[in-house]
């Protein structure tokens, strides 16, 4: 018996299914007059360009469209659609709202689909005689990616998952639910609201340019391939480029702001956990910083031409496995940034498997045809930018193959157990390859491109090496660094700093690329705070209050913390005031205090908190204080149910600030590179 329900809006949904109907034909007819395009005659391909930019403004118009739709009916609460009633509620602030359009796997493909159609007007607009043959590519991985968002059942087998789809609709029986009333919607008052993990500033950032980075991953790509179908193996790598850098740089914005957000949301006290989801989108960047460098080497020796194809295509597919891997539900019991399992592995599988057969297959058969040059000359620039490139390859498959073992027990059925320790597995296999990448990048400091005198070399090198020792010796006597494998690590951290900063003063290479000189010197501070702010970071909250808490470790790494109370902590003596509910959120004050014969001073306040999310459990949140040379972070990791006592953890990391500088500087000169539209070359 059908129930005749009230008060439901289904209009907008209707409206925006039939806009995600037509922007998936229309990408399907783009794709199609694109392919005809590449092999028609002159007569034919006129008509058949202006039908293929047709379909595709009609796929992109569509897809704008679902977009507002989607919004309309977020911001309206209209609860009675699944995605709204999933990831919002009436108490949102209008921030995290905006952050519910891609909050859950339907919105964020739209957010992906929307950000890689945008790209392909501006190609249109840009390609030239390159389009038929970029624009094939390219409205080939919008058919897949729309069709992620279709929600329709064809022979048992579903095709994507709507983002209007009905909340009544994902429920097998409505009996016994409030769906057996037609005037339910008197009762579904509110939604269920975001995570609370995700009710932070960054969610609103950094997913839309980690997405945007994705999008531009497709552009070297498309030109590879269609390069391949044209065989013109040489001429696509200098248009190419740009797009690779601004790539590169909102790919690595979008990490590195993922990072910062971990930093201030959870508990472990760094910025990166080895996370097999932040592993999946890590992978692809370093792949193609790889592409970069194989391009740049082509401009000159072409023996790098195979690598130049191989890994601008394989960084796109490598995008397709981080999606797939997160969104297939394989990754949801070792990780908690993954998606469940949603019935669309098999369509993520094929999605990826499709373009890396083409790829393959492409590759495969012009290969033989690149007519490639030799001409390796091992005291020459491009031979160190070869040989550091694929170190960069080794590590970032090094990465792959153990963030995939999921992946392998459910494909082969085998038992294999990820590292207990991620962090530390990770950190003993990187160093090494971050080792040895830092110090290829200072050698080609001072390298020209083909041949090099010997006796030249050594002279520019002899001072950045004895100013690296010193600096070594300098950090290692203090104790700053004392292990082992971490003082040689340091060593060549030095030696990448020396010799950029007397490239970056004094030229010692020819040509010199500024840019480049500015990237690699953020890249050597970036390493440089990662080693020393995580070797030396340390626990502080010991337990000096005088209350037992339990057990040896806890006691150990925790302070009580009783009101009005005042204790000694990592140089400070640490008191709590109070504390305020705002919502579900509980902030407390906790005071950093010094002593100076028998008085005490204020320094500093840190307002660690904690969500009690009436649905999802507690959610606790840090609080950092940021000084020139270490930062305070702590957070609660107990909290009595009257207002009498904490329980906190508090870390000292110390020198943080020259990894953010670092990552800056990075930033700064991928921007100055595209500002320039030239490549960073070592």
């Amino acid at each position: 018996m059908s129930i005749n329900y009230i008060g439901e809006h289904l209009l907008p949904g209707q409206f925006g299914q039939t806009l995600l109907w037509v922007s998936f034909i229309s990408a399907a007819l783009a794709t199609i007059f694109y392919f005809r395009l590449l092999s028609s005659t002159k007569e034919r391909s006129m008509l058949l360009s202006r039908s293929a930019r047709s379909f595709y403004w009609l796929h992109v118009l569509s897809l704008i469209g679902v977009a507002v739709v989607l919004y309309y009916v977020i911001f309206s609460h209209y609860f009675e659609y699944s995605y709204v009633w999933r990831y919002s509620s009436r108490d949102l602030p209008v921030k995290y709202i905006i952050s519910c359009f891609w909050a859950g796997q339907e919105g964020s493909f739209l957010v992906w689909a929307l950000f890689q159609a945008l790209v392909g007007l501006v190609l249109i607009r840009t390609t030239r005689g390159w389009e038929s043959g970029v624009m094939a590519f390219f409205a080939l991985s919008q058919l897949f990616v729309t069709s992620m968002m279709l929600g329709v059942s064809i022979g048992g087998w579903e095709i994507g998952t709507s983002p209007f789809r009905l909340l009544r609709e994902t429920v097998d029986n409505i009996q016994e639910t409030i769906f057996v009333n037609a005037n339910y919607l008197t009762t579904l008052k509110d939604g269920n609201g975001l995570n609370p993990l995700l009710e932070n500033i960054w969610m609103t950032i950094h997913p839309p340019i980690l997405f945007l980075g994705y999008a531009l991953a497709l552009v070297p790509f498309s030109y590879a391939m269609a390069a391949l179908v044209r065989r013109e193996f040489t001429s696509w790598i200098r248009i190419v480029i740009p797009w690779t850098l601004l790539s590169l740089l909102l790919l690595g914005a979008g990490i590195l702001l993922g990072g910062a957000w971990a930093y201030v949301s959870l508990t472990f006290g760094g910025f990166w956990a080895w996370d097999p989801v932040e592993n999946s989108s890590l992978v692809p960047w370093m792949t193609l910083v790889a592409a970069l460098h194989f391009m740049l080497i082509s401009r000159k020796q072409n023996y790098a031409l195979t690598a130049t194809f191989i890994f601008s295509t394989l960084s796109y597919v490598l995008v397709l496995y981080a999606s797939y891997m997160t969104r297939s539900g394989v990754l949801s019991e070792t990780s908690a940034h993954s998606f469940g399992d949603n019935g669309m592995a098999a369509q993520l599988a094929i999605f990826l498997l499709t373009f890396l057969a083409l790829a393959t297959w492409f590759i495969i058969r012009r290969a033989g045809q690149f007519h490639l040059k030799r001409k390796e000359i091992l005291l020459s620039r491009e031979f160190w930018m070869f040989s550091g490139s694929l170190i960069v390859v080794l590590s970032a498959f090094q990465i792959m193959f153990t963030t995939s073992i999921p992946v392998f027990n459910a494909i082969f059925g085998t038992n294999f157990a990820p590292p207990t320790n991620a962090v530390g597995f990770y950190n003993r296999w990187q160093t090494p390859f971050a080792l040895v990448i830092a110090g290829f990048i200072a050698f080609t400091q001072f390298l020209n491109f083909d041949r090099n005198e010997p006796g030249s070399f050594l002279r520019k090198v002899i001072i950045p090496l004895v100013l690296s020792i010193g600096l070594t010796i300098s950090f290692v006597v203090p104790g700053i660094v004392r292990s082992g494998s971490y003082i040689l690590f340091l060593f060549f951290i030095w030696f990448l700093l020396t010799a950029t900063l007397m490239n970056l003063i004094i030229p010692t290479s020819k040509p010199r690329n500024l840019p480049a000189i500015v990237t690699h010197l953020g890249f050597g501070l970036f390493l440089l705070g990662v080693l020393i702010t995580f070797s030396n970071s340390k626990i502080i909250s010991s337990n000096t209050s005088g209350f037992d808490l339990g057990d040896i470790r806890s006691n150990k790494e925790n302070l009580l913390l009783t009101r009005s109370d005042t204790c000694y902590m990592g140089g400070y003596y640490v008191t709590y005031v109070d504390k305020v509910k705002e919502g579900n959120t509980t902030v407390y004050q906790v005071d950093f205090l010094k002593r100076k014969k028998g008085e005490y001073t204020w320094q500093f306040t840190l307002h660690p908190s904690v969500n009690r999310h009436p649905r999802m459990g507690d959610v606790y949140n840090p609080d950092t204080r940021n000084f020139l040379l270490k930062d305070y972070y702590i957070y609660i990791a107990t909290a009595g149910k009257t207002s009498d006592y904490i329980v906190i953890k508090a870390i000292l990391n110390p020198y943080i600030n020259v990894l953010w500088l670092g990552s800056l500087v990075m930033l700064i000169g991928f921007i100055w590179a595209l500002w320039k539209r030239v490549g960073i070359s070592s």
